[in-house]
């Protein structure tokens, strides 16, 4: 097999972005699987939020994860939603696929799970999240 120099790519996308410690963890985890994959973290203005997902396909990478202030503004950028992101109305994490972008959202996915691992029982209750990011909206 001949040898494969080109990292694939992944990263985060916001504004602020520079104390996002997510790049340190997926790093150590690609080296733990032997993955040639590189996690990178870039700060990203709104303005240039349209051009940032044009560059996910020029660049072919994987996809990326989004961060404020992005996972509302990002939906005009997507060819295809998960039904999960369509329903909360925001994206947290882009996928490349075939050159489409495809939008979805493990905040609420990740809210339930870590609620039910901790013996909370969700069937029939009603649940209130407080809060006014990103993530309050996937609750």
């Amino acid at each position: 097999m001949e040898k494969n120099y080109r990292a694939e790519l992944v990263g985060v996308l916001g504004d602020p972005v520079d104390g996002n410690p997510t790049g340190v963890m997926e790093e150590a985890g690609f080296e733990h699987a032997e993955l040639n994959w590189r996690y990178i973290t870039c700060q990203v203005s709104v303005e240039d939020l349209g051009q940032a997902m044009g560059a996910l396909r020029a660049l072919h990478m994987r996809g990326v994860n989004l961060t404020m202030p992005h996972k509302t503004a990002v939906l005009q950028y997507m060819d295809e939603l998960s039904e999960a992101a369509s329903i909360i109305g925001a994206v947290n994490t882009v996928a490349v696929r075939d050159g489409r972008l495809f939008g979805e959202n493990t905040d609420g996915k990740g809210f339930v799970a870590s609620l039910t691992e901790a013996g909370i029982a969700l069937a029939g209750k009603s649940i209130t999240v407080l809060g006014a990011g990103g993530a309050a909206r996937g609750g």
